[in-house]
């Protein structure tokens, strides 16, 4: 673990809740993406929307269960000192606590991920897994030594030590593909599908199918998920929102392309989503209060 950490404190009406940010050891860069921690009690509400993004979550719990409903309406309960996985998906999850948790989580890039697991990540796409199906018994005693170590620095090193060890011995990439994503994570989503699959001098269809492989979704709808985090980052950023102009900074074609993709990606119009949306890293609010 590189650098200081951030901290984020919340404490209001809503709930109170920290909020702990760091770096990974700079080896893992192109591979792990960032380190969280968190806790959080008394909140007024216990579903949250888990939105698309371009990250593989894991998630290690350490307190409450927790509940997880993903795309497809499957849903897996986790009990105390458990992990799960959120892969690539193309619509958002929910979550449910009795709103007290503690955990950490760890986001990876798809290929990080790939690396990671040993698999092709069309195995994972729109589905939420437990992490010890995926890294098999020896994740209990990291989760073990994770909630026994008080520092939250030794937490993230712990981090760094499992993630270096396992990477090191893995199958490489790829080269093609992990371009063709920094492409599409670089531009937010706004490079054509043509000109990528142009530049690697192959058809549409064989890139997508390489992509909806690998990666778990095809560069189409990698591409809505970039925009789609670009515009939620714009909304975040705002005082004051003109959802038109928004909507043309995003990428999209006009205001209404945006409230179809936020209906599809977030299950409801882009208003709603900045009044569920919560404030110091919070989340989104879900469908059910107390």
């Amino acid at each position: 673990m590189q650098g200081d950490m951030r901290v984020v404190e919340h404490s209001s009406e809503l709930g109170a809740w920290t909020m702990l940010f760091a770096s990974p050891d700079p080896r893992l860069r192109g591979y792990v993406e960032s380190y969280g921690g968190y806790r959080e009690h008394g909140t007024a509400f216990y579903s949250r929307r888990e939105m698309p993004g371009g990250s593989v979550v894991v998630l290690l719990n350490f307190g409450d269960p927790l509940r997880i409903t993903d795309t497809v309406g499957d849903s897996l309960a986790f009990g105390e000192c458990q992990g799960f996985v959120g892969a690539l998906s193309d619509s958002y999850a929910v979550s449910e606590t009795n709103g007290a948790q503690r955990g950490m989580h760890v986001m990876l890039t798809p290929f990080g991920a790939r690396r990671l697991f040993g698999l092709p990540l069309h195995h994972l796409a729109n589905r939420v897994v437990r992490l010890e199906d995926l890294l098999g018994s020896e994740i209990h005693a990291l989760l073990h030594r994770l909630r026994e170590t008080r520092d939250w620095a030794a937490r993230f090193a712990l981090l760094d030590d499992l993630l270096l060890r396992r990477l090191r011995d893995a199958k490489s990439l790829p080269r093609d593909l992990l371009w063709a994503w920094r492409q599409l994570a670089d531009s937010q989503g706004n490079m054509p599908i043509a000109d990528l699959a142009a530049r690697l001098d192959c058809s549409r269809k064989h890139l997508a199918a390489r992509f909806a492989d690998e990666v778990g979704l095809g560069p189409k709808t990698i591409a809505r998920i970039h925009r789609f985090q670009h515009a939620m980052g714009l909304i975040s950023a705002a005082d004051s929102v003109d959802w038109s102009d928004l909507a043309l900074q995003a990428g999209y074609y006009d205001q209404a392309h945006l409230i179809r993709e936020f209906r599809a990606l977030a299950g409801s119009a882009p208003g709603d989503f900045l009044r569920r949306r919560l404030p110091d890293h919070g989340g989104v609010i879900g469908d059910a209060g107390r």
